[in-house]
C-alpha cells in the first residue's frame, strides 16, 4: 500500500497583504505616536498601538456587515 503525501497551497490576495501593513504597523505607529506626545505615557501608548488596530479591523467588519445587510 503506497502512501499518498497530500500537498496544501495556500494563496494570500495582495490586497489583505497591504490591508494588515497599513492597519497593523501604518496605523499602529500614527495611534502610539498620537498618544505619546500628548500624555507622555509609554504604557498608554503601547496599550493604544495594540488596541487601535483590533478596534480599525472590527470596525471595518461592522461596516462590511451593514453593506451586505
Amino acid at each position: 500500500m503506497k502512501n499518498k503525501e497530500s500537498f496544501v497551497f495556500v494563496t494570500i490576495p495582495l490586497s489583505e497583504i497591504k490591508k494588515f501593513i497599513l492597519i497593523d504597523f501604518v496605523a499602529g505607529t500614527v495611534i502610539y505616536f498620537a498618544i505619546r506626545f500628548p500624555l507622555h505615557s509609554f504604557i498608554a501608548a503601547s496599550a493604544g498601538s495594540m488596541f487601535g488596530p483590533l478596534l480599525i479591523r472590527q470596525s471595518m467588519k461592522l461596516v462590511q456587515n451593514r453593506a451586505k445587510a
